[in-house]
C-alpha cells in the first residue's frame, strides 16, 4: 500500500477525533467523513508503520444516517466534524466515545445514561473568536484549518448565531473599506441569547489604529444590540490571544445573560459556557447530583464566573468558589451580588492551592463540584480533594478521556462512580460534555 493508492473498505468504528476506522486486509486506515457501516473507495494520503490515513473517493454504500452538510466550507474548516451525520448518528458517536474513553483510560465498563440534547442543533454558540488575516490584499476572516495557520474564509457559520454572523460580516467589510485589517488579530463576539446583549472586542496590535473611530461609530450605529465594545492590545504573535491591556470604548465592560432563573455577567476574558441551551441541562444535572438539602458546605473548584456555585448556593448552607482568573472572580463576586446570594465566598487562586487552603481551614465540605479545563485536574488538586474527603464529588468535564483518567484515580482511593451523564454541548462537533457523580464507598454507613 502506498500514497494515492485507491482501496475499498468498510467503516468499522471511530477515533476520538471522529475519524472512521477502516481496515483493509487487516491494516487500519483513519478516514474523515465516513459513517459506521458505510462502504467506500478511499485514497491513501499518508502511510505510517502500523496505520495510515486516507480520504473518501467514492461512497459505494452510504449510511441511512448520512445527510448533506449545510456549510460550504465544512470539509476545509474542520470546526464542525460531524455535519455529515444525522442527529441519531451523532448521539451514537458521542455515547460510544465516552464508553471507549472509560475503557481505555480507566479500564471501566460504565452504564452510561443516554445523552441529553437541547433543541438547538444549529446557531447555538454564544461566543465566536475569529482570526483576521490579509492575503494578497484580501481580508480573510474565518477559522484555522486543522493543524495549520491558514484561515478558511466563510460567509456564514451555522453554529454561530445569526447576529454574530451579521456582525462579523459587517466588520470584514469595514476592515476592507478602511484598509486597517493588518492591525487586527482577532475579533471576539459574545452574544447573550436570552438578553440579546452583545459584546464586540477587537484584539489589536496597536491602538489607536487607522480609522478606528469611524469603525466604532459605524459598528455601534449598525447594531443596536451591542452594549459593550472594547479592544485588547496584544502585539505578541503567539497563541495567547486574550492577553494584554483591555480598553473599554463603548458601553459596559460586560454583558449579562440569564441561566436557570439567575443573571450572570460575562466579561471579555472570563469563561462562560458556549451553548446557553445545553448549559441549563448540564448545570441542572450537576446541581441534582450534588443532592443539596440546605445543610451542606460545597467547594466549587475552577468556578469561573461563579455560575455553578451560585446556582448551588440557593440550595446549600455555604459555598466556596475557587478560580485562578482574576477577571472571572471579579465577575463571580458581582454575579453573587446581582442574584442576592450571600452564602458564597470566592477565592482567586489555583485550584490545588485553594483546595489546600480548605484543608488548612478545617472546613469539612460534604460536596466538591469540579469543572476543570480540558486537561482535567492536576495531581495536586486530586490529592487535595482526597484529603478533604467529601461525601460526594460532582465532576463536570469537557473531555471524557481526562474525566475517565481522574475518575479512575478517585475510584482507586475510596470513591464509587455512580453515574455518568453526557450532554451534547457542541452539536455538529466531536466534543461531548459529561457530568459524573462519585460518592464515598462508605457513604451509606456514614449516614
Amino acid at each position: 500500500m502506498e500514497k494515492n493508492e485507491v482501496l475499498k473498505g468498510i467503516a468499522e468504528g471511530y477515533t476520538e477525533e471522529g475519524l472512521a476506522v477502516v481496515k483493509v486486509d487487516g491494516f487500519v486506515f483513519f478516514v474523515p467523513g465516513l459513517i459506521i457501516g458505510e462502504e467506500a473507495e478511499i485514497s491513501v494520503t499518508k502511510m505510517k508503520k502500523n496505520y495510515g490515513f486516507a480520504r473518501i473517493v467514492n461512497i459505494t454504500k452510504p449510511s441511512v444516517h448520512r445527510i448533506t452538510p449545510k456549510c460550504g466550507v465544512y470539509r476545509l474548516c474542520g470546526g464542525c466534524q460531524l455535519q455529515h451525520m444525522d442527529e441519531e448518528a451523532q448521539k451514537y458517536y458521542k455515547e460510544d466515545k465516552v464508553r471507549n474513553c472509560f475503557r481505555q483510560n480507566a479500564d471501566m465498563e460504565i452504564d452510561l445514561l443516554p445523552i441529553l440534547t437541547a433543541e438547538n442543533k444549529l446557531n447555538y454558540r454564544n461566543k465566536v473568536q475569529i482570526p483576521v488575516q490579509v492575503n494578497n490584499g484580501r481580508v480573510e476572516m474565518g477559522f484555522y484549518q486543522n493543524h495549520t495557520n491558514k484561515v478558511i474564509d466563510y460567509e456564514k457559520c451555522y453554529v454561530q448565531s445569526a447576529l454574530s454572523n451579521a456582525i462579523s460580516a459587517f466588520l470584514k467589510e469595514e476592515f476592507t473599506k478602511h484598509k486597517n485589517a493588518k492591525h487586527i488579530r482577532h475579533v471576539l463576539i459574545k452574544h447573550a441569547h436570552k438578553t440579546n446583549e452583545v459584546m464586540v472586542c477587537l484584539v489589536v496590535r496597536k491602538y489607536p489604529f487607522f480609522h478606528c473611530d469611524e469603525l466604532q461609530k459605524n459598528l455601534i450605529s449598525a447594531f443596536k444590540e451591542i452594549t459593550s465594545y472594547s479592544v485588547i492590545i496584544n502585539n505578541n504573535e503567539d497563541n495567547v490571544i486574550l492577553d494584554g491591556p483591555e480598553k473599554l470604548l463603548y458601553g459596559k465592560p460586560y454583558i449579562e445573560e440569564e441561566l436557570l432563573g439567575m443573571r450572570f455577567r460575562i466579561s471579555a476574558k472570563s469563561f462562560y459556557q458556549i451553548n446557553p441551551y445545553a448549559t441549563e441541562l448540564l448545570y441542572q444535572t450537576a446541581i441534582d447530583y450534588a443532592k443539596l438539602t440546605g445543610k451542606e458546605t460545597v467547594i466549587d473548584l475552577y468556578c469561573g464566573t461563579g455560575t455553578i456555585g451560585i446556582l448551588a448556593a440557593r440550595k446549600a448552607k455555604k459555598v466556596y468558589g475557587i478560580e485562578i482568573v482574576e477577571d472571572a472572580i471579579i465577575n463571580a463576586r458581582k454575579n453573587a451580588e446581582i442574584n442576592n446570594i450571600s452564602n458564597i465566598d470566592f477565592v482567586c487562586t489555583d485550584a490545588s492551592k485553594g483546595a489546600q487552603s480548605i484543608i488548612r481551614s478545617k472546613i469539612k465540605p460534604e460536596v466538591i463540584i469540579v469543572d476543570p479545563p480540558r486537561k482535567g485536574c492536576s495531581k495536586d488538586t486530586i490529592d487535595a480533594m482526597l484529603k478533604i474527603h467529601p461525601e460526594r464529588i460532582v465532576y463536570v468535564s469537557c473531555d471524557p478521556a481526562t474525566l475517565a483518567r481522574d475518575v479512575k484515580i478517585l475510584a482507586d482511593n475510596g470513591y464509587q462512580l455512580q453515574q455518568v451523564q453526557p450532554v451534547d454541548m457542541f452539536p455538529q462537533t466531536v466534543a461531548v460534555e459529561n457530568v459524573a457523580l462519585l460518592e464515598k464507598k462508605n457513604y451509606e454507613q456514614d449516614e
